[in-house]
């Protein structure tokens, strides 16, 4: 049965492809536009105020679809003495310089099909643009998280249903980590047949998952960085399998409070606990928020919202150039297969 927009919400949604037209210079949305520099930023503002562990990060825009990491880091210790009698000085230049590991911004489709059903239900909101808008920006900023830690590689047209946590739209950090330091990636011991498994418990390696990060910290993570805001990024279930015992268990009041506090301020070994959502399960990343960046190439966020009535829907045509960056590996460590046992 064929459905028609209704008049009223026919009027909503040229309004609101009036404001997207008029506040990027051009005179319909129909025809793909590139998005101007101003909206843009707004529009990565919005991404971030959709989704908090977004604003913790770089979101930067680059020149170049191709180039150096542009994170204003010093990967190693920089002071030093030297004797210019003999030799000229050797400032430490800002930056890594893995030559090897250089960013590659490729496109990324981002397109909304919104039901006329859809649309006519939201008519009577007052709110109707603002609604439109927040939906949009939403499920972009959700699929950013999800491709920077499932992503494993880019095809050229990717599968959704083969891979539903968009393993196969690009390659995310947890994957740059895997390739390019696999140095920083910690995937447990063999336990037979070839399994790797990082198991904690009585009898093995680490006894606790407080033991396993302060592990790793100490083994892994570039002495210089040890004391700059770590934080332990996990999935739900780590946080479940340290916190449940804690929590499962009949206690007098005094003890229920203590207990609460202790699990409102969570952390693993000395470091934060910080939940992300679609994280992956069973594993814990060390780093730092802002060692992780996205990076979009400039002029190339393009963007064309048009109808479709032989599908009974208008879709909103969205692509960026971009890259998913972690600036300095010496200050991650990625630790995969944990199991408790």
């Amino acid at each position: 049965m064929s459905v028609v927009l209704q008049p009223q919400a026919r009027q909503l949604f040229n309004s609101y492809k009036a404001d997207v037209a008029r506040a990027n210079g051009v005179e319909s949305t129909r025809e793909t536009f590139a998005v101007l520099p101003v909206p843009t930023q707004k529009i990565i503002q919005a991404y971030q105020q959709q989704a908090d562990f977004l604003k913790l990060i770089n979101m930067f825009p680059v020149d170049n679809a191709k180039g150096e990491k542009i994170a204003l880091s010093i990967g190693t210790t920089i002071a030093g003495n030297t004797n210019t009698n003999v030799q000229q000085r050797q400032p430490t230049p800002v930056g890594d310089l893995d030559l090897l590991d250089e960013y590659d911004c490729t496109q990324t489709n981002y397109d909304v099909a919104m039901k006329w059903i859809l649309l006519n239900a939201w008519r009577h909101h007052p709110d109707f643009k603002k609604k439109l808008q927040e939906m949009v920006v939403r499920a972009v900023a959700l699929d950013k998280l999800c491709m920077g830690w499932n992503g494993l590689f880019r095809a050229a047209t990717s599968d959704r249903v083969a891979n539903p946590l968009l393993q196969d739209v690009k390659k995310g950090w947890l994957q740059k980590i895997r390739d390019n330091a696999p140095e920083q990636h910690y995937e447990g011991i063999d336990v037979g047949g070839g399994t790797l498994k990082t198991q904690i418990g009585a009898g093995q390696e680490f006894k606790t998952v407080d033991g396993l990060v302060e592990y790793a910290i100490e083994e892994y993570i570039a002495e210089q960085h040890r004391e700059s805001g770590l934080v332990a990024i996990c999935g739900r279930g780590i946080l479940s399998d340290k916190y449940l015992p804690l929590l499962n268990t009949i206690q007098d009041p005094t003890e229920q409070l203590a207990a609460r506090t202790i699990y409102a301020n969570k952390q693993l070994g000395t470091l934060p606990a910080m939940y992300v959502p679609k994280f992956p399960a069973k594993t814990i990343l060390l780093t730092t928020p802002d060692n992780l960046s996205i990076y979009m190439q400039n002029g190339t966020f393009n963007r064309s919202i048009v109808d479709e009535p032989q599908w009974d829907r208008a879709v909103d045509y969205q692509s960026v150039n971009e890259d998913f960056v972690v600036e300095d590996y010496t200050k991650a460590v990625l630790i995969e297969n944990i199991e408790l046992v």
